[in-house]
């Protein structure tokens, strides 16, 4: 019966985190197609726990703390836009460059060659 309760305990804190709300309410990510900013706590409160997005942990921090920094992963933007978007397709949100992206925060050297 002890094993039992330690277990349930131990697994108890995943889906728990979801709910957690001490995090960073909005982060920003620039970019030269418009600035995101990404309502991390209204995307916490929809997900399932918190490994949907950091599938290593959240002690490793945000996906850019190991994409484009450590060599062979794939490119942060890369994972944000596979993961971000095939979620929004799933759960009916913007999947339209404009609907993460400002454009009225467009870099305009985009146009240039």
């Amino acid at each position: 019966m002890s094993r039992l309760l330690l277990i349930l305990l131990l697994l108890l804190p995943v889906p728990l985190m979801a709910l957690d709300e001490s995090g960073v309410e909005v982060f920003e990510y620039g970019s030269p197609w418009g600035a995101v900013s990404f309502k991390h706590l209204q995307h916490q409160k929809r997900a399932s726990n918190c490994l949907v997005c950091h599938h290593q942990g959240v002690e490793l921090g945000g996906c850019g703390n190991c994409h484009g920094v450590i060599h062979n992963l794939p490119q942060f933007k890369d994972v944000l836009h596979k993961t971000c978007i095939g979620c929004h397709w799933n759960k009916k949100g913007p999947t339209e460059c404009s609907g993460c992206h400002d454009p009225e925060r467009l870099d305009e050297s985009v146009y240039k060659d």
